[in-house]
């Protein structure tokens, strides 16, 4: 992999070949001095322009060059609602955005020529960005490879489809929906084909999200597609359950009905719907998109439950809570976590779309939308005000919502995962993550000046480097580094045996994992010398209660035989 060659335009410090053709990156050093072999802007498929526009990836078409690859590609087209200005792409913005970073530990040449003889190959962490769905990349902004770099971890970050042009669903096969699903396994097969082009393992690779990353990465986990494709999860503030987002087949309708009529497009043929969107110019479509994103919140084309179609690789053939019952995804070892504070973070936005005004006018908005989509209005009232009662004290507030938000979306969803998979006898790791760092990548992005406790991203920023709050800062405070340290060390030890707490420099107790479903203990990460494995508290058990006890009331009768929602009732924010 080792070369240096001069070129028109550029210098190639190191190269490889893969499919399509060889790379160039170059050899950069991390905050702890440890070199690596960085290739940024890699096309691991071809890109989804005219006629591609909403279909599935196709292969990669060969370069006959040597490709640059020392800058990052430009992010997905889509409108920022989540990273604030810090985060703008340096390389712009583009339907041509299928683009992967890849990020690899250098080894001395005797170091190499040893891994060549007796190794399989260096451990792959695969991280997929979040953003609701809507936003967000995989660039260096949040995801410099600095801290586990030094850990002899290969890091990879990808750019998938977002909003309508990844999560538009006709469920035809035209437009099947949960193409950037998609994406994501098309670039794990790429990888399967390529790692060991990189020094890497194709068969211990360590599959991650943040977010909605998280939540894909379950996703994931739980399709045959992806069979064979990774060998472990790391969740970090989600999960494939539909506590933010509506998977429901009535709900893309609905949002897909509402982009289409802003567009103009009245007719109900799938072929001449298609053929109209790929010649709509991407402004009108960006701004299409823009004002159904506003109407609903933020989350508003998501993953959908899918029809089978020819030709179309299937990600979701059921509501991901009946496929985690059956016992999908348990071949995976997991570690699964969340912050105290989670939406703290998102106060900006849910004031500005005037959240508490819309529960008002709607009261069934107080509810996730998996029970929203499954239960006539009259069941959801009584649900929203049994929801009402245990959290707001007369006159909603906004902080009171913030607390329900964090219970509903995050902490129940979590921790039903944790039980369900200790039930059915899977290893899972479960965290709560309450310490609070110098500063919040999120928050800091979003200019929030003040915030409660540990929110959204918190432990996020102690896996990666966000190059774009740091480049001027220089280096962590001495105890956000300390604990820095343990989180990779968490992480990596996990990366590479399975377990948290396996390897000899972990100066903490043991992290065990979830003994069952009535313990449900969790290793509680708020102080870099202080870790304990403890049980919910009182007021934790009660919040996970109440939220099933909800669940558990729903009428069996399903929206699909009783379908009242309508459109202006869509207004679900995240």
């Amino acid at each position: 992999m080792l070369v240096s060659a001069e070129y028109k335009d550029f210098v190639c410090e190191v190269r490889v070949k893969v499919e399509g053709g060889w790379v160039c990156g170059v050899t950069r050093q991390s905050t702890s001095g440890v070199e690596y072999d960085s290739f940024r802007g890699i096309p691991y498929a071809r890109q989804p322009l005219g006629e591609l526009r909403f279909k599935e990836l196709q292969p990669v078409e060969p370069w006959p060059h040597h490709l640059d690859a020392t800058k990052e590609g430009p992010i997905c087209t889509q409108t920022d609602e989540i990273y604030g200005l810090q985060f703008q792409p340096h390389q712009g913005m583009s339907e041509s955005c299928i683009y992967a970073n890849i990020h690899v530990p250098r080894k001395s040449p005797a170091e190499q020529h040893e891994a060549d003889q007796h190794e399989a190959g260096l451990p792959i962490l695969v991280f997929i960005h979040g953003g609701g769905f809507q936003s967000g990349s995989s660039n260096l902004d949040m995801h410099g490879p600095d801290y586990l770099i030094s850990r002899g971890i290969i890091v990879i970050t990808f750019n998938y489809r977002l909003n309508v042009f990844g999560f538009l669903s006709l469920n035809t096969s035209e437009i099947p929906g949960n193409n950037g699903l998609r994406d994501q396994v098309t670039f794990l097969r790429w990888l399967q084909r390529n790692a060991k082009a990189f020094g890497g393992n194709p068969e211990d690779v360590t599959l991650s999200g943040h977010s909605a990353g998280s939540t894909s990465a379950h996703l994931l986990s739980l399709s045959p597609a992806t069979k064979g494709l990774f060998r472990r999860v790391i969740l970090m503030s989600g999960t494939a359950f539909p506590s933010y987002y509506s998977p429901s087949p009535i709900y893309a309708r609905l949002v897909a009905t509402m982009f289409l009529t802003r567009l103009g497009i009245n007719t109900t043929d799938p072929v001449a719907i298609h053929k109209q969107l790929v010649t709509i110019p991407i402004e009108r479509i960006v701004e299409a998109n823009r004002v159904v994103q506003y109407e609903t919140g933020i989350v508003t084309f998501v993953p959908v439950v899918e029809a089978k179609h020819p030709g179309v690789t299937r990600i979701i053939e059921d509501d991901p809570e009946e496929l985690v019952k059956r016992g999908r995804g348990k071949e995976y070892p997991l570690i699964i976590g969340y912050t105290t504070t989670e939406c703290e973070v998102f106060k900006w936005r849910l004031d500005y779309i005037k959240m508490l005004d819309r529960i008002e006018k709607n009261p069934l908005l107080i509810l996730p939308p998996n029970l929203i989509f499954s239960v006539p209005p009259t069941e959801g009232l009584e649900l929203a005000r049994r929801v009402r009662m245990r959290y707001f004290h007369g006159k909603p507030t906004l902080d009171e919502y913030i607390i329900l938000c964090t219970d509903e979306i995050f902490k129940h969803a979590v921790y039903k995962l944790a039980q369900w998979r200790s039930e059915s006898g899977a290893p899972v790791f479960l965290y709560e993550f309450s310490y609070e760092t110098e500063f919040n990548v999120l928050a800091k992005a979003l200019f929030l000046d003040e915030y409660k406790g540990a929110t959204h991203g918190e432990d996020l920023s102690l896996v990666f480097r966000s190059t774009a709050l740091l480049r001027e800062k220089g280096a962590l405070l001495p105890t956000d580094n300390r604990m820095k340290d343990k989180m990779i060390t968490f992480f990596t030890n996990f990366m590479k045996c399975d377990d948290p707490t396996c390897s000899k420099d972990i100066t903490t107790s043991p992290w065990p994992p979830v003994f069952n479903s009535h313990v449900l203990n969790y290793q509680v990460i708020n102080n870099p010398g202080e870790y304990h494995n403890r049980g919910p508290t009182h007021e934790q058990w009660d919040m996970i209660k109440f939220f099933d006890s909800l669940e558990s009331s729903v009428n069996t009768s399903k929206m699909e035989s009783n379908p009242t929602m309508e459109e202006n009732d869509i207004r679900y924010p995240h």
